[in-house]
């Protein structure tokens, strides 16, 4: 019988010896000091209506262990200051439950949720047939599947739907929700208005039902009625050759255009990292390239591949010094193209809680590009360089205010020297050095930087590299190679070690909540790669589900699979590598081609079989349109995905 990885013993003995050690148990308790950790640690945020309209009491429900008894979150107008003391409203001094009262514009909530209330009406009526639910980050399934898997699984749940659909639907009715309650006989003071899963909430059916009063809301996609227009090319995805080739704003060494050192540049990008660094912009970049010449470590895993090294230095530094005025290197030369600009709202994360949080990241991703000799012309590499700055959090209202921004652009005419002015603006707050004061020395934003290349070897290989600090493996402020996130080393792939993770983690997975750790299942087993290598058509799978599986556990190998770099970019999506840029090009004077993960795409499901259906743009557009339109108390739910692509 086949033997498995370093345990050492078939498949039926690992799970006769150590099934029960890898069943799902409770969480582990943990301790959280300040607002940003508990915020990890909601289960339920719920809004209960008062007598006087407008006036409102808020709870925010949480896991696990915390000293505090105050937690202060940014509302619309001010901070509010939640507490767990007993003293009302709060109801029981110690309990995890943080209560407040505040004003809120209840009607204006109300609105929006009778119109997703109407759709979910529609799904258990049958009347959605061709519509789609979002069960959670990129998990969008047909209605009326969502709905036979909550009829076949799910029985009580599903009835309890069934029964209240006639009652729900007289919601519809009304436009103020205290006449609401009064008229189907509701008691405001202990049926929440709108409920709310947090992060840590209750995962039993594997939908994040939002509540209006006692009833569940089918979270369809995309929204029936989009609160806000979204334009995706505008203000998510900037890809119009009228930006990225922007002549004041961008530099092509290789067909000498655009200005050299310009905001959009690779140049200027990298003058701003090395900033703090003691090290010319020139050696601020050779030392990230040496990166692929000498050995790396990474979690204890070692990455040396010569032969990618030989190759980075003919294709990419024998290019860039061919390109350099004079042959000395120049970091405005470096031979890259501008694929694209992007805005990430997905990735925003604890919106209102403390001074931490996220509002998102921003995106430069470009294309090298290689000049054999020097009378000869370019050629694109399959080689993309992705600039990742994360964009801070702050209050509820300058997480709006950010993406306003974003969104007023839409006033101009896309490529127009206004648009581009203003896009200027908004990209140097996050691009220059400064704009992070605490990430020493740098001051850079820079959350990291990823490279997916198939130039200098027989696979395509991604890494992702972090700026240094103090007291780090080498010197501060310096790239250096670190372990790709939520993606184990490929050598795990199909092994009892992995089938051990999915089944100890399968309720976080399921959530959209783990992080693939760095060692697993003992602090001597390294787990987290250093790289990812990603053959066509690859996925990640395990043992128990290679063949006859259980949905539960198809689904779980599929949203594990997702959320690494190697599956997201080839077998799981059904993408060719890259998602910006034709095999991580672009031909002057045109857009970067994207992915039908992108842009909206059926793809068979690997392994288990099935189809599933991505659509990451409009996912975007729902969560920025979230963001300028839901309140701050609704945004109390965000939490960003595990996803790191």
């Amino acid at each position: 019988m086949k033997k498995f990885d370093s345990f050492g013993m078939d498949r039926q003995t690992f799970r006769r010896n150590f099934g029960k050690v890898f069943e799902p148990g409770p969480e582990l308790a943990t301790t959280s000091q300040t607002p940003e950790e508990l915020a990890a640690q909601v289960s339920e945020i719920r809004l209960f209506l008062t007598a006087e309209p407008n006036v409102v009491i808020g709870e925010i429900a949480t896991v696990g262990k915390t000293h505090l008894l105050e937690l202060p979150v940014s509302l619309e107008k001010d901070s509010v200051r939640f507490v767990n003391t007993g003293k009302s409203p709060d109801r029981k001094r110690g309990d995890g439950v943080f209560s407040a009262q505040f004003k809120m514009d209840t009607s204006a909530a109300f609105k929006t949720l009778r119109q997703e209330l109407s759709a979910s009406i529609d799904a258990l009526r049958g009347q959605s047939k061709s519509k789609f639910v979002r069960r959670g980050p990129r998990d969008i399934v047909p209605v009326m599947e969502a709905v036979e898997h909550l009829k076949a699984d799910f029985p009580k749940p599903f009835a309890a739907l069934e029964e209240n659909v006639d009652r729900s639907s007289k919601l519809l009715a009304f436009s103020d929700p205290l006449a609401a309650a009064k008229a189907l006989n509701i008691d405001i003071g202990r049926t929440p208005f709108i409920v709310i899963p947090g992060p840590q909430f209750d995962q039993s059916t594997r939908l994040r039902f939002n509540h209006l009063f006692d009833f569940p809301i089918i979270p369809a996609f995309p929204l029936p009625s989009p609160p806000v227009a979204i334009d995706e090319f505008r203000s998510l995805m900037v890809v119009q050759p009228g930006v990225v080739e922007d002549s004041t704003r961008t530099f092509d060494a290789c067909t000498a255009s655009g200005s050299a050192g310009s905001a959009w540049s690779f140049g200027h990008l990298m003058r701003e990292l090395s900033h703090g660094t003691g090290t010319s912009p020139e050696d601020f970049a050779l030392q990230w390239l040496s990166t692929w010449q000498m050995a790396q470590e990474a979690n204890g895993w070692i990455v040396n591949e010569p032969s990618r090294g030989a190759q980075l230095q003919q294709r990419v530094i024998d290019s860039w010094q061919r390109l350099s005025p004079g042959g000395l290197l120049n970091v405005d030369f470096f031979p890259a193209r501008l694929l694209a600009i992007v805005n990430r709202p997905d990735l925003a994360d604890k919106i209102g809680y403390g001074t931490a949080g996220s509002a998102g990241e921003g995106r430069l991703v470009f294309g090298l590009l290689e000049k054999p000799t020097a009378a000869g012309s370019c050629n694109n590499l399959p080689f993309t360089v992705i600039f990742e700055f994360g964009i801070k959090g702050g209050s509820c209202l300058a997480v709006k205010a950010w993406h306003q921004r974003w969104k007023d652009l839409d006033v101009h005419p896309l490529g127009s020297p206004a648009y581009n002015s203003a896009l200027e603006l908004i990209t140097r707050d996050f691009t220059d050095h400064g704009s992070n004061p605490s990430q020493l020395p740098n001051m850079s934003s820079l959350n990291q930087l990823r490279t997916n290349e198939i130039a200098l070897g027989s696979v395509w290989q991604r890494r992702e590299f972090r700026l240094q600090s103090v007291g780090g493996s080498v010197p501060a402020g310096l790239l250096d190679l670190v372990t790709v996130k939520q993606t184990p080393d490929d050598s795990l792939n199909n092994t009892l070690t992995l089938d051990a993770f999915m089944t100890a983690n399968k309720m976080d997975i399921l959530a959209d909540r783990h992080v693939v750790p760095g060692r697993f299942p003992g602090v001597l087993d390294r787990f987290l790669g250093a790289k990812s290598d990603a053959p066509f058509g690859f996925f990640w799978t395990a043992p128990s589900v290679s063949s006859v599986s259980s949905p539960t556990d198809a689904e779980t190998r599929r949203k594990f699979s997702l959320a690494t770099c190697n599956a997201c970019h080839t077998g799981e999506t059904n993408t060719v590598f890259t998602h910006i840029g034709s095999g991580g090009t672009r031909s002057p004077g045109s857009p970067a081609a994207l992915s039908g993960f992108l842009t909206g795409i059926t793809v068979p499901v690997p392994v288990t079989g099935g189809t599933h259906v991505y659509n990451d743009l409009a996912e975007r557009e729902n969560a920025m349109a979230n963001i300028l339109t839901q309140s701050c108390f609704r945004l109390l739910g965000v939490r960003r995905p595990p996803f790191v692509h």
